[in-house]
């Protein structure tokens, strides 16, 4: 059984190829700032802030692929280069021998406190300079409705 469509197929897919070009120019333009500013990709940020919500800063690979929105073998190639970054610890688990942990280190934490700095800053510029207070509330409850 489908569900029936509140908005015609053509509105549906407008609405997707606007998502899609919004949320390519956004990531462009904060990860034009992230790399120079804060000395690390946006996707290594996206980690690090999954893991500083993380219960003592740690997280299955697998849920941290998932969260994060990588395949299983992506979040081994990039975890693998956080660790040899210092930012994050690779730690076995102790119930599951089949189960790896990553974990924020302090060197991390602080990279994460610097990251944020800019990605915040790089929001008001690219994203929330452009947005009136009621369009921010419609497209945050729109966007709510869909996840």
């Amino acid at each position: 059984m489908s569900a029936v469509p509140k908005v015609s197929r053509a509105k549906a897919v407008q609405l997707w190829e606007g998502l899609s070009r919004a949320h390519s120019t956004m990531t462009a333009a904060i990860e034009k700032d992230m790399q120079p500013e804060a000395g690390m990709p946006l996707a290594w940020y996206e980690v690090l802030l999954h893991l500083t919500r993380a219960p003592q800063g740690s997280m299955r690979y697998q849920d941290l692929a998932k969260v994060a929105g990588i395949t299983d073998s992506g979040a081994s190639r990039r975890l693998e280069q956080m660790v040899n970054a210092g930012l994050i610890d690779r730690k076995s688990c102790p119930t599951d021998r089949r189960g790896v942990y990553a974990h924020i280190t302090p060197a991390g934490q602080t990279g994460f406190e610097k990251a944020h700095t800019v990605f915040l800053l790089s929001l008001d510029r690219n994203l929330a300079s452009h947005l009136e207070p009621d369009d921010a509330d419609a497209m945050s409850a729109a966007l709510a409705r869909l996840s």
